[in-house]
C-alpha cells in the first residue's frame, strides 16, 4: 500500500513531452526550443520521435550543440522513442547510450491511469511512411531538404495537410481503438497538436493527445498533479 509521502511524491512527478523536433532540418526552431528547455522544470523527458533529421542531410547549429549537450548532461531520466526521422536508432531500442533509453513505445502507469505513448509513423497509411528505410524515400526527403533550404519552404508540412485531405493518415478514432486498454494515448509524427477526452462504455476517461512538432507550432505535453495538458510555448525571438 502506497503511504501519503509516495503518493505526493508520485503527484509530484513531472512528465515533459515533445516530438517532431527536426533537429538538423531547414524548418526546425531550434533556439526556440533550447529557450524553452532552459526555462522549465521537469523530472522525466519523453522525446516522443523525430528528434533529428537522419532521413535529410542534417546541417547542425550552435543551437544543435548546445540541446544535444543539454540532453545528455540533464540530470533526469531520459526516454527516446525511435520516429521515421530518426530511425538510425532502430538498433538502440531496448538499450540505453548514456542517460537516454531507447524504445519504440512507452507504456507507464501514473495516478492510476494507464498511459501509453507511440510516434505515431505506424499509423501513417500512406506509401512513403511504409518504405521509409529504402533508398527512394531517403533520395526524396534529400532533395525535400535542398529545396526547402533554397526557397525558404516548409514542404513537410504541405505533405502532411495533403495526407490528411487524402485520408492516408489513419483518423483518431481508428487509432484510438487500436489503443483501447490504456487510458491515455499520446503520438506525434502528423505535426498537429490536438486532445480529444471522452467518457467509453464503461463510464472510464479516455484521452488522446498529439503533441505536434517544433518546426510550425512549438508544441508539449505536461504530465503533472494527475492531469494530462498540451501547451504551445510562445519564444521570445522567432528564428
Amino acid at each position: 500500500m502506497e503511504t501519503k509521502k509516495e503518493q505526493k511524491l508520485e503527484s509530484d512527478h513531472v512528465r515533459l513531452i515533445i516530438s517532431d523536433l527536426h533537429l538538423g532540418s531547414a524548418c526546425a526552431k531550434e533556439s526556440a526550443l533550447w529557450e524553452f528547455l532552459t526555462n522549465i522544470e521537469f523530472d522525466e523527458l519523453i522525446l516522443n520521435g523525430d528528434i533529428i533529421d537522419f532521413i535529410k542531410i542534417p546541417r547542425f547549429t550552435q543551437h544543435s550543440a548546445l540541446l544535444f549537450k543539454f540532453v545528455s548532461d540533464i540530470n533526469v531520466p531520459v526516454t527516446y522513442v525511435v520516429g521515421n526521422h530518426d530511425i538510425a536508432f532502430t538498433r538502440f531500442i531496448g538499450k540505453s547510450v548514456g542517460n537516454i533509453r531507447f524504445v519504440d513505445k512507452y507504456d507507464f502507469a501514473y495516478s492510476g491511469r494507464d498511459f501509453r505513448i507511440v510516434h505515431g509513423d505506424r499509423y501513417d497509411k500512406s506509401f512513403w511512411h511504409q518504405k521509409t528505410e529504402g533508398f527512394l524515400i531517403k533520395l526524396i526527403s534529400i532533395f525535400q531538404d535542398l529545396l526547402e533550404r533554397r526557397f525558404d519552404i516548409n514542404l513537410a508540412s504541405w505533405w502532411v495537410s495533403r495526407h490528411i485531405k487524402k485520408r492516408k493518415l489513419i483518423r483518431i478514432w481508428d487509432i484510438i481503438n487500436l489503443n483501447n486498454d490504456v487510458d491515455v494515448f499520446i503520438m506525434g509524427h502528423s505535426h498537429m497538436p490536438e486532445a480529444v477526452i471522452w467518457v467509453d462504455k464503461e463510464e472510464q476517461i479516455k484521452t488522446y493527445v498529439n503533441t505536434g512538432d517544433w518546426v510550425d507550432n512549438c508544441t508539449y505535453v505536461i504530465v503533472k498533479d494527475g492531469q494530462v495538458r498540451l501547451r504551445k510555448y510562445q519564444a521570445n525571438n522567432t528564428e
